[in-house]
């Protein structure tokens, strides 16, 4: 059997679709203008000063997590500085964020990231140099490594537990702060009702909403869809915030407080969002709403039968140019491999990933390849089987943590690293 790809081996709905286990969703149905994951206080292009930049949110079920915190248009705002992504606006309701971030001022209009408030402080060698576990789930950095200062929080696959499937090896090695942070990775797919809808009236915004809305939920706990709960201090926000201040106390070497701000919210642009396959497809659901450092997806996202999605169509809160992409090929793309252009497979990642206005074109990647890879952001992995066991193809990580690994040049430059 060609093992090329589990996308070519199990149906798209048993990859990256979505079951009643709980999920991230979009802005709220009112929410004309939620704040983005911003933690300053600049002008949001669609909401009121003091919105997170780029946090426009469309009309959807309740809104997505914004650091500045604008209301939606039924519902009212407090915003002051940005607080770092954790406040929300939606339907009819009100914005609970609004505290002067540590490091912008309410409606500064400054389309850039807020700065540090501080500079990191870790002395080489310092800290625990040790996994830290909160709830099942993993905190590590290795200040024995040059410290990136960024902090990289990884989503594995589907039904899996906390981790990016190895991501967080390469991230760890490279000298990163990394989360391996927990939440409802079974969250795949949406109501068969809203396929229904979509098979008939394609532009049907109601149904159009719901994937994206689903993985919002999940990642700041706010009430957007009827088929996905979320506990109280179980969403990706109030976890990544917890698991923080678990670690100020428990590795102070470490210094994992330089990723909050005064008011305890963690500053969304110092952090890096990797994912495999499913988590993937969340972290460029929740980068449409939330601008982040960095976002590299390997083996998704794909469209999950919505290809007119409002998480694809939205203006994204994080800029183009930090949204990164690998899938795995079997040939050099345009691809005519009947594995790589069946439905719902790597061919479709990339339609969905240029049309929800990520910087192209895909550019080629070969095992062993130096790059330069200046200005690329979408790269299929070309490798077919029986791959080459220092250069894994299919749908894979590619960036695992492993001395030989002929794709380390590209996984380098999509973490931002230059050696």
């Amino acid at each position: 059997m060609n093992h090329r790809s589990l996308l070519a081996l199990v149906p798209s709905a048993a990859l990256l679709t979505f079951t009643a286990c709980g999920s991230d969703g979009g802005p709220g149905a009112s929410g004309s203008s939620a704040g983005a994951g911003n933690s300053a206080g600049s002008v949001s292009s669609a909401g009121a000063a003091g919105t997170g930049v780029g946090g426009s949110v469309g009309a959807t079920a309740a809104g997505a997590p914004g650091a500045s915190g604008a209301a939606g248009a039924a519902g009212s705002a407090t915003a002051g500085a940005g607080t770092a992504g954790a406040s929300t606006a939606g339907a009819g309701g009100t914005s609970t964020a609004g505290a002067a971030g540590a490091a912008g001022a309410a409606g500064s209009g400054d389309p850039g990231d807020p700065p540090p408030p501080r500079p990191i402080n870790i002395t080489a060698g310092s800290g625990c140099n040790c996994d830290l576990k909160i709830a099942g789930q993993t905190l590590a950095v290795d200040t024995r490594k040059k410290i990136q200062g960024k902090l990289v929080i990884t989503l594995g696959s589907i039904c899996g537990g906390p981790g990016g499937g190895g991501l967080e090896g390469t991230a760890k090695a490279l000298g990163f702060h990394v989360f391996q942070v927990a939440t409802q990775t079974c969250v795949n797919t949406a109501p068969q009702k809203y396929k229904d809808i979509i098979a008939k009236t394609p532009n049907d915004p109601e149904a159009n909403r719901q994937v994206g809305d689903a993985r919002m939920e999940l990642w700041d706990g706010v009430d957007r869809v009827d088929w996905v709960t979320v506990a109280p201090g179980e969403s990706i926000v109030a976890r990544t915030e917890a698991a923080l201040k678990y670690a100020v106390t428990q590795d102070p070497g470490g210094d994992w407080g330089y990723y909050l701000n005064a008011d305890g919210h963690v500053r969304w642009t110092d952090v890096f969002m990797l994912g495999y396959s499913w988590g993937s497809q969340t972290i460029a659901m929740v980068a449409k709403y939330v601008r982040f450092g960095r976002v590299f997806c390997t083996s998704g996202p794909q469209a999950e039968g919505f290809p007119d999605a409002t998480w694809i169509t939205h203006p994204s809160a994080t800029p183009p140019e930090r949204l990164f992409m690998a899938v795995g090929f079997n040939q050099p793309y345009p691809s005519m491999d009947k594995v790589d252009i069946a439905p719902n497979t790597v061919t479709s990642m990339i339609d969905t990933v240029l049309k929800a206005g990520w910087i192209g074109p895909p550019h080629n990647v070969l095992p062993g390849d130096a790059g330069p890879f200046t200005g690329q952001h979408v790269f299929p992995m070309i490798a077919a089987y029986p791959y080459d066991p220092h250069a894994l193809g299919g749908h894979g990580i590619f960036c695992y943590n492993e001395p030989l690994n002929k794709w380390a040049p590209l996984c380098n430059y999509a973490f931002g690293v230059i050696n």
